[in-house]
């Protein structure tokens, strides 16, 4: 394969997980809009849309951990990330009689254990730039509200809400915005083969 097949290879695969990436941002957001929206929802519902959610985001990221160019242990940290997601939306499933308690420190957990992914994942995927700090404070940012949420387990329903709808608004405009950088990654690789315009020769009277 020569250099040029190469590269629009290497576009073609972080374009699918730029597209992962933005599903995944896109969904948080979507998750945080309708809790805001419905303040009255009930914890069925709440518990529904949380589980969708957390296997929507497990199924975006295993997705783009296969269609990105990594080696095989770095590949491994998405795909150990996007199976957490997968783990958790399940078990809020089909756990019985989950509580509003057991809800949160589920949502909790999972913040947390995605921080440490990220993190983890600024340091070992082959990025330029700001892209490993802005990936980096993605993970700080979660770890932090996951902290919050165990810190503040009693503050009520409306405060429950608040909390998680403010994770999932976090997560999921962070989630975007690392979306965007890997898009700009493919124009970066795009560039030097887009065709240069020709300037028209001047025809002399």
């Amino acid at each position: 394969m020569n250099l040029e097949a190469h590269l629009h290879d290497s576009e073609r695969k972080l374009a699918h997980i730029w597209k992962a990436m933005a599903l995944r941002g896109a969904v948080a957001i979507a998750f945080s809009v309708v809790i805001l929206a419905w303040p009255s929802i009930g914890l069925t519902a709440l518990i529904a849309l949380f589980g969708a959610f957390a296997l929507v985001s497990g199924l975006a990221t295993i997705g783009g951990a296969f269609s990105v160019p990594v080696p095989g242990n770095r590949r491994a940290w998405l795909v150990i990330e996007g199976l957490l997601g997968i783990a958790v939306g399940v078990v809020v499933f089909i756990w019985p009689s989950l509580s509003a308690l057991g809800l949160l420190y589920a949502i909790a957990a999972w913040a947390i254990a995605i921080g440490i992914f990220e993190i983890a994942l600024s340091f070992n995927l082959p990025l330029s730039g700001r892209r490993p700090l802005l990936l980096g404070l993605s993970g700080l940012l979660s770890i932090a509200f996951g902290v919050i949420m165990f810190a503040k387990p009693g503050a009520g329903a409306i405060a429950l809400l608040a909390l998680i709808a403010a994770f999932a608004l976090v997560s999921g405009l962070t989630q975007s915005m690392w979306a965007f950088e890997l898009r700009r990654v493919v124009g970066e690789l795009e560039r030097p083969f887009r065709p240069q315009p020709t300037a028209k020769p001047v025809a002399h009277g």
